[in-house]
């Protein structure tokens, strides 16, 4: 018997020495394991233009969920209230849940330059507390370009001044008179006469005070015939756009402006009365010169929203429908249940509330999952916003939940209407715990978090192990364990450090997967011979792999620029001939698509292919 018992005390001893040298050579041990819920701060962009709305997103990854968060703007941005929205995926693993929670807001930069956006503190529901990152954002103070009919614009020596009635662009503008929010379609369409080897976008519009959506502009058809004045031209829709504007009062949209490459020939010149020395005369002659090209600023008389509001409306205008429903509505105890409500129609998606709906407290409510499609194809901004509630009942009982209401504003109709969804009921059973117990009803006493749980009173599946735990070889090699996950942890802490702390690095790492993954794309493209989407992604595979392989912004750089980086780099001249080649086409092809053979497409694409792989190398 003494024996035994010095045998089970050495065995306790050598488990206790393994604990202390873990915890003696590795320091972090115990915070790397405590360190469950990464922070972060995100922006939907890093270049916006003064008193343009952009996102910022706040998101907590782990196994906590937080309470709150301020946002610090400082002086320099505003925040809109009204523009917030939140998001949520979650698991639950052996009855704990993972979230992974985001809350998106809508700042408004006050004034240009480099601004930093401080960190974000964010509470968690345990009274902890947490920064996110700082982020810093460029913002651009449009200079006022001259407006088509004004008079010349001021041009370099070597831009070609071509006469007003041989290439212009013109604005189409759906709506001038909007109330707020309401939505007005705009469309700048490029009218020429002259052939045009490329076009250039230079400056964009700065749409100050409205919420700006893009459309798809279908370069398959973007060329065609059309007389104005009396005369012929060739029309190319060059970009279309839908704004919605945020205040009341006179807004504008700043010009536009934008670069062509005119052939030139000699009946151009003699048509033009154009006055060229010799030199500029034969050096011009069969090649290509720039013109510049402006749309004037556009001006909207924007009016307020009309009083009086019904009540729970939060700001949308357009024309929607509402679909909610209740997938169970009868479950035991404990069982999750989930409402999904979605909102569809036309107007600023983007904006669209999120709809909540209030439970009794019997009941733990999850924060909702968010998600949206945006159609941004035809003449309207279309699309959906869905939610999904998940709750799980603590009590059993009949539960009336009551509707969930949704009110808009309808520009056409200029009324609001209030959409509902149908009447929420629901039973919930109760569990096998409660029937045990002798309480077929518990609504009145559950408290989720503190309630007292049902003793079991049957110990008949209860049986001795076979062999005592301190005999177990399983109960020893559960020491290494810890320290085997130990060492994952700091590997990963190491990795994810050095990726938030060093963005050159961060964006080396996913340069090879990010390109390869274009590249794949472009590929699937090639065989279905979507001629257009393929030259894009080309385009986005060596253009995003230059800006992350690099740490530079590849977005603003020119042709010229991005040459001169690759020659920086020592990349050989056939190289660099390739990528500008490839670039040049797929540009080209944006503005004036001609169809190409497949013997051809192969060649852009293993031309992208090899370039990447040597540049690569570098």
């Amino acid at each position: 018997m003494l024996i035994f018992h010095q045998n089970m005390r050495l065995n306790v001893q050598a488990a206790f020495m393994m604990i202390l040298v873990i915890l003696t050579l590795f320091p972090q041990y115990k915070t790397l394991f405590a360190q469950d819920v990464t922070v972060k701060a995100s922006l939907s962009t890093r270049m916006v233009y003064e008193n343009e709305p952009f996102r910022y997103t706040i998101t907590v990854e782990g196994k906590a969920d937080f309470d709150r968060a301020k946002v610090n703007t400082g002086e320099d941005f505003q925040l809109l209230s009204n523009r917030t929205s939140t998001s949520e995926n979650f698991s639950i693993i052996n009855g704990k849940v993972y979230r992974a929670k985001s809350l998106t807001y809508t700042l408004v930069p006050k004034k240009s330059g480099k601004l930093t956006i401080p960190p974000a503190k964010v509470t968690m529901k345990n009274g902890e507390t947490h920064l996110t990152n700082a982020l810093q954002v460029s913002v651009m103070k449009g200079s006022q370009s001259p407006q088509v009919g004004s008079g010349a614009p001021p041009s370099s020596k070597d831009f070609l001044k071509v006469p007003k009635d041989q290439i212009f662009i013109k604005p189409v503008v759906s709506k001038k008179n909007l109330y707020v929010g309401q939505g007005a379609t705009v469309t700048y369409k490029l009218y020429y006469r002259v052939k045009i080897t490329r076009y250039e976008q230079v400056e964009d519009i700065k749409p100050e005070g409205f919420w700006k959506e893009e459309f798809e502009v279908d370069q398959q058809i973007a060329s065609q015939n059309e007389y104005l004045n009396g005369t012929l031209y060739r029309v190319a829709t060059i970009k279309k756009f839908q704004v919605f504007p945020t205040r009341a009062g006179k807004l504008e949209i700043s010009p536009y402006r934008a670069l062509c490459e005119v052939l030139m020939t000699d009946v151009l010149r003699n048509k033009w009365g154009l006055s060229m020395n010799f030199n500029q005369f034969f050096n011009s002659m069969g090649k290509t010169m720039k013109a510049e090209v402006y749309a004037p600023a556009i001006q909207f008389r924007v009016k307020p929203l009309p009083d009086p509001k019904p009540e729970g409306f939060l700001g949308a205008v357009g024309k929607f429908k509402l679909a909610a429903s209740l997938d169970r509505d009868s479950i035991k105890t404990g069982s999750p249940v989930t409402f999904k409500f979605n909102i569809s129609g036309e107007g600023n998606i983007s904006t669209l509330p999120v709809l909540d709906i209030e439970l009794p407290s019997e009941f733990e409510k999850y924060d909702p999952k968010v998600s949206q499609e945006v159609l941004n194809k035809g003449t309207k901004i279309r699309g959906s916003k869905s939610v999904e509630i998940v709750a799980i009942p603590r009590a059993s009982g009949n539960y009336e939940l009551g509707r969930v209401l949704f009110s808009y504003f309808d520009p056409a109709k200029k009324t609001y209407k209030t959409l509902k969804s149908p009447e929420f009921e629901i039973f919930v059973e109760p569990s096998p715990e409660e029937r045990s117990s002798g309480f077929a009803n518990k609504q009145a006493i559950t408290r989720f978090g503190s309630d007292i749980h049902f003793l079991k009173t049957s110990a008949g599946t209860l049986s001795p192990f076979s062999v005592p735990l301190y005999k177990s070889v399983w109960f020893y090699s559960s020491f290494l364990v810890p320290a085997l996950a130990f060492f994952l942890f700091v590997l990963q802490k190491q990795k994810e450090d050095k990726m938030q702390g060093d963005k050159a690095y961060a964006r080396l790492y996913v340069a090879t997967p990010e390109a390869r993954k274009h590249l794949k794309k472009a590929k699937a493209l090639l065989k279905e011979r979507k001629e257009k989407a393929f030259f894009a992604e080309l385009e986005s595979a060596l253009l995003k792999y230059i800006g992350n392989k690099f740490n530079v912004d590849e977005q603003a750089m020119t042709k010229p620029e991005l040459k001169d980086l690759l020659l920086s780099k020592k990349l050989s001249e056939e190289t660099i001939g390739r990528f500008i080649n490839v670039l040049e086409t797929a540009e080209a092809y944006r503005f004036a698509p001609t169809t190409h053979s497949q013997q051809s497409l192969d060649g852009y694409y293993d031309m992208a292919e090899k370039t990447i792989s040597e540049i690569s190398k570098l």
